[in-house]
């Protein structure tokens, strides 16, 4: 009596389609259609495999960039799917990545071997009376931001709305309101994990405290499956906000611009801004459609007080030379403020109606400030930017300080605390010969900025091809970062081309940063 059962109807579907595959095909590369079958039996979520309808489809991520081809493509809707998904994986020792919604800018949420989809495992839970909130790793920011409005309720998120709980969080997560309440890591109290052998396990300040610290700005796929996060939540979630605009068409403007950033970067960033406002610098071409878009520099953000205490707090900036206030808001939502701030009076970017793909196929680059720039180094930069081939390219200025310098350097994983901001860099293509051009310019922005970087970079924001990103993303906690991992999963099940190498524990001794000597287990360097 299984003719009720939609899952054994799909599944006596697929294997058929399965088998036939395998047998047709001499380049099938899918995963074996006896563990394909076991799998999809076993669990409440979707297995797809090479040749399925929807295998073109799923496999592909928000960049049309990178295109992977995974042996499988598992969405898991409960725990236990995950924990099946993990039992074959070991099975046929595949290397297993964990993708919650597919916009890591390395294309790492998509690789060839074991792809677990965790963006049905969205459930929002909420203690109003306790400023507290369990969220499922699949949970975007569209659909959490709407959950915490009839409670009158905010956290720190990302500014795009289908970007997800999971590999944000584990990266750091910078947002609007960052500057104001600190990292969205910053907020996490407990999180739940489940290892590479299938045991779930909580984490917080005093339970496997290493993973605690380690997930929150380790980056995902590297320590085991998130599950669930614990966030703390802040009463409050309109704001104030507003958009100052620079314009950089003619010599003159570029100067007014690179002697504000100047002014900006010693007066109003790390420190001088207030610390109820968080804001992000953008660099963009506007104007109307139909017409030559004008290089402009915009200062967009949130304030958590009244219009009239923002105006006051902006007045030092509105003198600044050649700024001018685009617009100014009146306390409202967060989640209406965030996304005018990106698309009015023009999107950022600003791509036309019609372009196909959409979006198109990105390269990005992240940068952070950590040393002054003098008005003659902005100037070199907002110069080489204007010359940009494509009127699509961005770079954008998201600004530290406040809440997120408050937090202790080691207090988790994500270790930038010290810097003006990170600094990136976007551009966009649609045909091969823009692509190559494209490309050839973004390396000369990297080149053009390497006499003001001091060697970090915002693991949130990777680089397909970049060998040094262990120190860039996690300095000198890298090894500790390989130990934790080789102690939640030493077998390096979770891979990709930039994870974390499992190192394993041996007593102290050459090599070792010399205060974490004397630690019978340097793990216990984390509560010190």
């Amino acid at each position: 009596m299984l003719w009720y059962d939609s899952r054994a109807q799909r599944l006596r579907e697929r294997s058929a389609v399965w088998a036939q595959n395998q047998k047709t095909d001499p380049d099938f590369d899918g995963l074996p259609p006896k563990y394909a079958e076991e799998l999809q039996k076993n669990i409440l979520g979707t297995v797809v495999l090479p040749g399925d309808p929807e295998y073109d489809t799923d496999r592909m991520l928000s960049n049309p960039r990178f295109s992977a081809y995974p042996q499988v493509i598992v969405y898991c809707e409960v725990e236990t799917d995950v924990a099946e998904c993990l039992r074959v994986a070991r099975a046929l020792s595949m290397a297993v990545v964990v993708r919650s919604g597919g916009h890591s800018t390395a294309g790492f949420s998509s690789q060839n071997g074991f792809l677990i989809d965790v963006s049905r495992m969205n459930d929002v839970c909420i203690s109003p009376e306790a400023l507290r909130a369990w969220v499922g790793p699949g949970t975007n920011f569209g659909k959490f931001n709407a959950k915490l409005l009839p409670y009158d309720l905010h956290t720190p998120g990302g500014a795009c709305p289908d970007v997800c709980v999971g590999g944000y969080m584990q990266g750091g997560g910078y947002g609007f309101t960052a500057r104001i309440f600190g990292m969205n890591c910053d907020q996490v109290e407990e999180i739940r994990v489940m290892m590479t052998d299938g045991r779930i396990v909580h984490a917080n300040a005093e339970l496997n405290p290493d993973l605690f610290w380690a997930v929150r700005g380790g980056t995902g796929s590297n320590f085991g499956v998130l599950l669930g996060v614990k966030y703390r939540l802040y009463r409050g979630s309109t704001f104030a906000g507003f958009s100052v605009r620079w314009s950089m068409q003619t010599d003159a403007g570029v100067q007014d611009t690179a002697t504000s950033l100047a002014w900006l970067q010693e007066n109003f960033m790390r420190t001088g801004a207030p610390d109820t406002m968080g804001y992000q610098m953008i660099w963009a071409f506007e104007g109307p459609e139909g017409q030559a878009k004008e290089p402009v520099l915009l200062m967009r953000g949130m304030y958590r007080g009244t219009r009239e205490e923002l105006q006051e707090k902006l007045a030092p900036v509105l003198a600044l030379p050649g700024a001018t206030l685009q617009a100014i808001y009146d306390p409202q939502q967060y989640i209406d403020l965030n996304r005018i701030l990106l698309s009015e009076p023009y999107e950022v970017p600003e791509f036309p109606a019609d372009m196909t793909p959409m979006p198109p196929p990105e390269a990005k680059i992240s940068r952070y400030v950590a040393k002054p720039i003098d008005a003659a180094g902005w100037k070199a930069l907002l110069d080489y930017f204007r010359t940009s081939p494509s009127p699509y390219t961005i770079a954008a200025m998201e600004i530290y300080g406040g809440a997120i310098a408050r937090m202790p350097k080691g207090e988790n994983a994500f270790f930038h605390r010290d810097v003006y901001c990170d600094l990136f860099f976007d551009v966009f293509w649609l045909t091969e010969q823009e692509k190559e051009t494209m490309l050839a310019f973004i390396a000369g922005w990297e080149a053009a900025f390497a006499p003001h970087w001091t060697g970090q970079s915002y693991q949130n924001y990777p680089s397909p091809d970049n060998p040094g990103f262990a120190d860039e993303y996690w300095g000198d906690t890298y090894w500790l970062l390989r130990l934790i991992k080789h102690k939640y999963d030493p077998i390096n099940l979770l891979r990709f081309p930039q994870s974390i190498q499992p190192l394993e524990w041996h007593p102290p001794g050459p090599g070792f940063p010399p205060g974490f000597r004397g630690f019978e287990d340097p793990i216990q360097a984390i509560a010190g």
